[in-house]
């Protein structure tokens, strides 16, 4: 098993990111909201002028246009109190131009008196009640005399209606100058956007305050975790080396055992079968009949002590781990099944997809013993029916297969002394070095399966298990 090492510290925090993004849409929510304020307000402005510019118009006003619903004209009289209203009211200090429209388009009362001009929306809307007004650019054939003096007028249409009734009896179109509007505009829009600018900001400022504060608290978990990933990782290559040194010694403990055996019981046993030797001269002179008995004896005390000390022999053999330190890969497990075929004169198909690379001397040890304890098992319970040894290369791992052909097992229920032992072992020793280990067993037989790292994390240098060579 591998840890992978991450990075917690990306080149621009969170805080920082939310920090970019928010301050963007702030402000461009900032901007299309500022200028619907501005707009509102500047719309506001001019109606608010223009309204109460037309309510001066129309109380000072209507009043001498009553008779012109019934007279279809203005009288000399209404005329002159017409002008005086113009001229010397304070409704003369609010108004630049004006114009009284009768019905038709018909202008009854000041500049261009007695023509007749098309029905603009705007007169259309007062002959229906409503006030309208706007900022005229005065490019309107009845606005040349305006346009050679201002550039801009706030244009307004009013109705004027009959005393005691709603009904519309003239409209009166009158202009003013913008100087004034244009000054509260500019004040109207300045506080407009001087509040919308410090409430973003306000906002900008406290969620960004409360993303960092939270951003801060994920860093410093980031850093303990990394921390933490850190010290898994050096008690991961701790463990893997303990776990290497350790197979290390019992390989060593193994060869130790072979070793005494071997110059142990296994040579005992040989001095014993010299001795029945020795002895079975010395049966001629016992009567015939005695003879023939201690032969008999002597027969089979021989035979169980050469079948003893085979098996030792066998056991010796297989304890004895082979030197591996000058074989690669491919001949390791060449020589593991070379091993078995060799011992037990029974046959094993070895498959491999090419060439296999170069993997350290603890993966190699692990290798040849796995592939020797499985044939054995195979061996010793599935009586070497069609054993088939597979190695393939799955990215930086060995995948090993041992399968056999015979009757199989439950993989779930307790096994046997020997057989748990030995897969265990097995397993055990894949563990160690960060492998996997299954066994599968069914009625067309059983197979065990490994992956091994090629190079496992913290393993020891091969020199140092230069001493399990003999």
């Amino acid at each position: 098993m591998r840890f992978r090492r991450h990075s917690f510290s990306p080149s621009l925090s969170l805080a920082g990111r939310y920090s970019l993004l928010s301050f963007g849409v702030l402000l461009l929510c900032g901007l299309l909201i500022g200028a619907w304020v501005s707009r509102s307000i500047r719309d506001g402005v001019v109606h608010r002028t223009a309204a109460s510019a037309a309510l001066y118009v129309e109380n000072y006003v209507v009043g001498s246009f009553q008779g012109f619903s019934r007279s279809g004209g203005l009288t000399a009289q209404e005329r002159r109190q017409l002008n005086w209203i113009l001229t010397k009211t304070p409704l003369a200090q609010e108004i630049v131009a004006i114009r009284i429209w009768g019905p038709g388009g018909r202008v009854i009362y000041g500049q261009d008196e007695g023509r007749t001009f098309d029905v603009k929306d705007e007169q259309a809307d007062a002959w229906n009640g409503q006030v309208v007004s706007h900022v005229s650019t005065l490019e309107d054939a009845e606005n040349g005399t305006q346009r050679a003096r201002w550039n801009r007028l706030l244009e307004t249409y009013t109705p004027l209606r009959q005393e005691g009734s709603d009904r519309v009896i003239a409209v009166a179109e009158f202009y003013q100058t913008v100087d004034d509007l244009e000054r509260q505009q500019a004040a109207a829009t300045r506080e407009s956007w001087g509040v919308v600018t410090l409430t973003m900001l306000g906002a900008y400022l406290l969620l960004a305050g409360v993303v960092r504060q939270g951003s801060d608290t994920i860093l410093h978990q980031q850093r303990q975790l990394q921390a933490e990933l850190q010290r898994n990782e050096e008690l991961h290559h701790r463990v893997s080396r303990a776990a290497t040194r350790t197979t290390t010694l019992n390989e060593r403990y193994l060869m130790r055992v072979s070793a005494e055996l071997h110059d142990g019981p296994a040579q005992e046993l040989g001095y014993a079968l010299l001795r029945l030797e020795g002895v079975g001269q010395h049966l001629t002179q016992l009567p015939a009949e005695q003879a023939h008995q201690a032969e008999q004896h002597l027969e089979l005390i021989e035979r169980s002590l050469r079948a003893a000390m085979t098996e030792m022999r066998d056991i010796s053999s297989g304890l004895r781990l082979p030197a591996l330190d000058g074989l690669d890969l491919d001949q390791t497990i060449q020589r593991a099944v070379q091993d078995h075929q060799r011992r037990t004169g029974t046959t094993v198909t070895l498959q491999t997809d090419g060439p296999l690379p170069a993997a350290a001397l603890p993966v190699r040890m692990t290798a040849y013993r796995l592939v020797q304890e499985a044939l054995n098992n195979a061996q010793r319970h599935a009586g070497g029916q069609h054993m088939t040894v597979q190695c393939v290369i799955q990215g930086a791992q060995l995948r090993l297969e041992v399968q056999d052909h015979g009757p199989g097992f439950d993989a779930l229920q307790p096994q046997p002394g020997h057989l748990h032992l030995g897969l265990n072992g097995m397993r055990e020793r894949t563990e160690s070095l960060g492998g996997t280990f299954e066994v599968r067993s069914g009625p067309h037989g059983t197979q065990v399966l490994a992956c091994l790292p090629l190079h496992p994390p913290g393993d020891s240098p091969e020199a140092e298990l230069e001493a399990l060579t003999p």
